[in-house]
């Protein structure tokens, strides 16, 4: 019955993502069956239970035990949580670290899951396991980190940066960190956004070592599990937030009070492994808000597909048609260019500890355009997916409401637009990764067969370059963004171009041009449509 309320279910959505699989391999990533088994699980139960979550069973906080103590618990369904274990199952998180599978495994995985309730789940306990194998000492990896592993109720993570004073500014935190006499770690702070707390069986937390130092460089990161020795809760769920989405996963307020932690590498390195680790939730945010557009706009195509209205489909009208193939171009550039820092960031971050490589600063730099340039694809692609469905894609009882309320959290999640020029600004010049990108820009698009696009694509570039000088001289938080902006676009008109070439399809050239234009605002003809459109018919 799901299916008459949710026209992709039963689809697969790892292998029946045509685009996806054209790109993975482009990018030399080597397929896994359990991707494809979780594109089928994802498809069918997944989606059934975070719609049911969403609209009938929110998480709820349980302060106290029956007997009077306080226990720290958030009640979710047996089947809300067997969801959760059964996603982990598929080795989103376990493969990553044991080596099974690199980083990018897990970013795909962000892709087909998706739902920004059940993925953040998935997130916070990627990041907490990644910091704890990475930087833990081995007192605490070897009493914690095989928790994470196990095939039957492996643990979950969470991690406690914000504060109600310290959002994005991280420097700016007050929670403190004592070093004990009997050589252990104690936390003192109340932490404003704690996403998945009551499901965490441990955590990752800044905070700021006594005396505490000004700035970011006095932010260390530590590691502390849930309960402590003693069997006490090792932290206080103050209350949950009332969110406008991401239902499925419990977002709260947590207080400090002798929370036992063990100390992330060094004290002086805090700040960049806290920051390391964001990292992959920035790279998830970006695969996961795609993957909510590619939801949104496959419900769009079958539903334009069997409605009729004037006498014909709804894809037979122009107009329609337009919609869905801009749309279709602007996901699929903007996956690919996704998918290019995933794995830039995957080959290049598990083997680098501060002070990083100018490598690393490069894949930083890309991550940073990719998150702004996913967060907003995703939204506006599910805000006009739901228009394209009219009043049908409004309704609550159907799924687009729930899938663009949980795309508005990705341009927020992680850091707003704002922070993510600025951090952008801060690798482009600072660590001169933008001097790298420009030139690896410009020998891509010198070697472009295309001569109008890589006409267009050259100026284009030459603007970036004006910009950012310009920048320089009149400020650059004040122009940040818009160079954050173009720079996202250039790269994704030049590696979408690229790969259109290089698969030789008609209709990839299309969309490729169509995708050109758009950022350029250049007019698009009837025949450009019509050959993009046939990139469109795997979603039958």
């Amino acid at each position: 019955m799901f299916k008459n309320l949710w026209l992709s279910a039963g689809k697969n959505y790892y292998d029946q993502d045509m685009p996806l699989q054209l790109f993975l391999k482009y990018i030399g990533f080597k397929s896994d069956n359990d991707l494809s088994l979780l594109g089928s699980y994802v498809s069918s139960k997944m989606i059934e239970e975070a719609y049911y979550v969403d609209h009938y069973a929110r998480p709820v906080l349980k302060r106290w035990s029956v007997k009077g103590e306080e226990i720290n618990y958030v009640e979710v369904s047996p089947s809300h949580l067997q969801t959760l274990y059964d996603l982990l199952r598929y080795g989103v998180v376990a493969k990553s670290i044991t080596g099974e599978a690199d980083l990018l495994y897990h970013f795909v995985s962000g892709y087909l899951i998706s739902d920004a309730g059940f993925f953040c789940s998935i997130t916070v306990t990627e990041q907490t396991a990644y910091g704890l194998a990475k930087y833990g000492d081995e007192e605490a990896k070897t009493l914690y980190l095989t928790n994470f592993l196990r095939k039957e109720r492996p643990w979950m993570g969470a991690t406690f940066y914000t504060e109600v004073q310290a959002g994005s500014d991280l420097g700016n935190l007050e929670t403190l960190a004592e070093l004990r006499t009997d050589g252990k770690w104690r936390l003192r702070g109340i932490k404003y956004f704690t996403s998945n707390v009551g499901l965490a069986d441990a955590a990752i937390i800044t905070a700021k070592p006594a005396p505490p130092r000004p700035g970011a460089k006095g932010v260390a990161a530590f590691f502390a599990p849930a309960y402590k020795t003693n069997g006490q809760p090792n932290w206080k769920i103050l209350r949950l937030k009332d969110k406008l989405g991401t239902i499925t996963v419990p977002t709260g307020e947590v207080e400090l009070t002798d929370t036992e932690a063990y100390l992330l590498g060094t004290i002086d390195s805090g700040i960049y492994i806290a920051l390391e680790i964001l990292t992959i939730a920035r790279i998830d945010n970006s695969t996961a808000g795609l993957g909510l557009a590619r939801k949104a706009l496959w419900e769009a195509y079958l539903y334009g597909n069997e409605r009729r209205a004037f006498g014909k489909r709804l894809i037979e009208h122009p107009l329609y048609l337009r919609d869905l193939v801009e749309m279709e171009a602007k996901l699929q550039a903007t996956l690919l260019l996704t998918l290019i820092s995933a794995k830039i960031f995957s080959d290049i971050a598990p083997r680098e500890k501060p002070p990083y490589s100018s490598a690393y600063h490069y894949a930083r730099l890309l991550t940073h355009i990719v998150k702004n340039m996913a967060a907003w694809v995703s939204i506006e692609i599910t805000r006009y997916a739901m228009e394209l469905m009219g009043g049908i894609g409004f309704l609550e009882e159907f799924p687009m409401a729930k899938i663009h309320r949980d795309a508005l959290v990705t341009a927020i999640w992680e850091g707003t637009s704002n922070i993510q020029s600025l951090d952008m600004a801060e690798a482009f010049y600072r660590k001169e990764a933008g001097k790298a990108m420009l030139e690896e820009l410009a020998v891509r698009i010198n070697s472009l067969k295309d001569d109008a696009a890589r006409h267009k694509l050259s100026a284009a570039l030459d603007n970036v370059k004006e910009l950012a000088n310009y920048a320089l001289e009149d400020g650059v938080e004040l122009h940040a963004k818009k160079l954050l902006s173009l720079l996202g676009h250039i790269a994704a008109a030049t590696y979408y171009q690229e790969w259109a070439e290089k698969q030789g399809e008609e209709w990839a050239a299309a969309l490729s041009k169509i995708y050109l234009y758009t950022v350029l605002n250049k007019e698009i003809d009837s025949k450009l449509v019509k050959k993009g459109s046939e990139g469109l018919l795997w979603m039958l």
